[in-house]
């Protein structure tokens, strides 16, 4: 993604008010590849979202039309809605300062404290495995022409990364991205006969909203950006991954999402068997990849590796347990005989 020329906070308000008739004063989001701001007026609160020039208009058009099914198949699941513009359509077009169109959108905003505020729990992990699976039942007969795009953060593609090796400062560090990439390599084959779909590919603690009171309440479901056609079950590795338990018992918290998200979506046996090697993956394209896109944008280096440390901690804790007995842990979670 390239460095887009920036968006001013006056500049964001008269796009929200001229393309949307959403009037109000504009505060930047944080965010890694496009601009993003709230919207605050006297009708409530909006986000305008400013796609970066360097994103395919289909693949633009690919996260406009999922959010549209998603509101027609499960108008309850909690992501954010498009709100029209005042032409009656769902995305808009500017000039930006150096001479490239760009797509603007407008959303519902929705409250809620990030699940990454939050202290661990069994609660957290289980409200996030189950509305992921919602958010994939939605999905599950959704297509479109841009779903197989290329994405950097595709595991199906995770072997593509090992030329990122060099990037990454510590020798430790690297030895154990390189391992979780044999690992992958090995079983790579294996992911051509599991189910496929649209997933959202990118379930981090930072892109789930839960409620303040107890119990704990899912709020909202964050950030389509990285969505992609590929095996379903990568995406609750994705999600399970931010959540590798202590040294005592790394793979507990996991035990409980995968068992909280195989009952709304039962899990293959071919799929359980699996789950160990991808978190493994993801975690290694975490530290492959932001510490490549640190290095590209200095300037937004402390939110590009927001995700580093965890991904470093789980790379070694799951290093140490063998790939059998997490494979019967799992299976156990998701009520299979191995």
């Amino acid at each position: 993604m390239s460095d887009a020329a920036p968006v001013s906070n006056e500049q964001a308000s008269r796009l929200a008010e001229k393309l949307f008739g959403a009037a109000g004063s504009a505060q930047p989001l944080k965010s890694e590849r496009d601009q993003n701001f709230v919207i605050r007026g006297d009708e409530g609160k909006f986000v305008l979202k400013i796609t970066n020039p360097a994103e395919d208009r289909g693949v633009t058009d690919f996260h406009t039309k999922a959010l549209l099914h998603i509101a027609q198949v499960d108008p309850s699941l909690s992501v954010p809605r498009l709100l029209p513009t005042r032409e009656g359509g769902y995305e808009a077009e500017f000039v930006d300062g150096d001479g490239r169109t760009r797509v603007v959108r407008l959303l519902s905003f929705l409250p809620g404290v990030m699940a990454a505020s939050l202290e661990p729990s069994r609660d957290l992990r289980t409200g996030i495995a189950r509305v992921l699976a919602r958010f994939d039942r939605a999905m599950a007969d959704f297509t479109h022409p841009a779903a197989d795009h290329e994405i950097a953060w595709d595991i199906t593609h995770a072997a593509n990364l090992r030329k990122l090796l060099p990037e990454i400062a510590d020798a430790a560090n690297r030895a154990r991205a390189e391992r979780a990439l044999d690992r992958f390599d090995a079983v790579a084959p294996l992911l051509g006969n599991l189910r496929r779909q649209v997933i959202h590919n990118d379930l981090n603690p930072f892109n789930v909203l839960f409620s303040e009171d107890t119990p704990l309440r899912v709020l909202g479901v964050l950030d389509f950006g990285d969505m992609v056609r590929a095996p379903l079950i990568n995406d609750l590795a994705i999600a399970a991954s931010y959540h590798v338990g202590p040294a005592a018992d790394p793979l507990q918290p996991l035990c409980e999402m995968i068992g909280a998200y195989n009952e709304v979506v039962p899990i293959e046996a071919a799929e359980c068997d699996l789950i160990a090697d991808l978190i493994a993956t993801r975690l290694a394209m975490t530290v492959l990849i932001t510490e490549w896109r640190a290095g590209l944008f200095p300037q937004n280096r402390s939110y590009i590796l927001k995700n580093h440390p965890a991904a470093t901690r789980g790379l070694d804790l799951l290093a140490g347990i063998p790939r059998d007995k997490a494979q019967r842990r799992f299976r156990g979670a998701c009520g299979l005989e191995r």
